[in-house]
Order: structure tokens, then C-alpha cells, then sequence
């Protein structure tokens, strides 16, 4: 595995895809795509810890996705998120997160990620 966490960031909006690949790849690596040709070129050459949803997309569109990493090993995390004060009355496709802004979009993807913002470091798990 890389150093880094590896982020694929889906949205139909480039304007929504630049800020938070720029918010985001301050801690993490980042790729982005705004259709699902792309993610899917870009699923065949690299693997990701995690793919941020936006509320951009179609919840057929969600489902695509999650069909394409479904085979995948190990399998990403699926983010979804939700506009601001929409709560979602469709069926889930991965784990949802109301969007209230970049900074808790980077917080909530850190804390799927297990990375520790204040020390820039991978949280680690110990089994006893």
C-alpha cells in the first residue's frame, strides 16, 4: 500500500471536483472524474482506499459505481454524500454523509481513512 491514501473523488460539477481535490490533497492522493467512462478508465489502472460520491450524481449512477469496484480487492470505501439539508429518501450506496462544507468533508474522510489530521499520521489499530 502507498504512503498515502488513495482518494477518487465523482461528481458531475468540475467546479465541486477542483475545490475538494484541492481541500483534500492537502493530506491524501486524489484523482477525479466527471463521468463514468472516466471512472471507470481510471478504476482499471489504480486502486483507491476510498470514492467520494457527490450529490451531483444519480442514484443510478451511484450503483454503477459501486458495481464497478464491487470484484475489487481490497474494496474502496464508498462515501455519499448528501446536499446541504438533504436527507436521503433513496436506497444507500456506500456510507452517507451530510456535506456541511470542506472542512468536514476532510475531517469525514479522514476518519474513514483512519488518518489523524493533527499529526498528519495513519492511525493505527492494535489487537489485543
Amino acid at each position: 500500500m502507498n504512503a498515502h491514501s488513495q482518494i477518487l473523488l465523482v461528481s458531475r460539477d468540475r467546479m465541486l471536483l477542483q475545490t475538494r481535490k484541492l481541500i483534500l490533497g492537502t493530506y491524501f492522493e486524489v484523482a477525479s472524474a466527471g463521468r463514468l467512462s472516466e471512472v471507470g478508465s481510471i478504476l482499471s489502472q489504480q486502486a483507491f482506499d476510498l470514492i467520494v460520491l457527490c450529490d451531483t450524481l444519480s442514484n443510478d449512477e451511484r450503483r454503477q459505481i459501486a458495481d464497478m469496484v464491487r470484484n475489487q480487492t481490497p474494496k474502496p470505501t464508498l462515501l455519499s454524500l448528501l446536499g446541504p439539508g438533504n436527507m436521503s429518501d433513496r436506497p444507500a450506496v456506500g456510507r452517507e454523509l451530510s456535506c456541511d462544507g470542506p472542512f468536514q468533508l476532510l475531517k469525514d474522510c479522514a476518519d474513514v481513512l483512519g488518518f489523524d489530521l493533527h499529526t498528519g499520521n495513519k492511525q493505527r489499530t492494535f489487537v489485543a
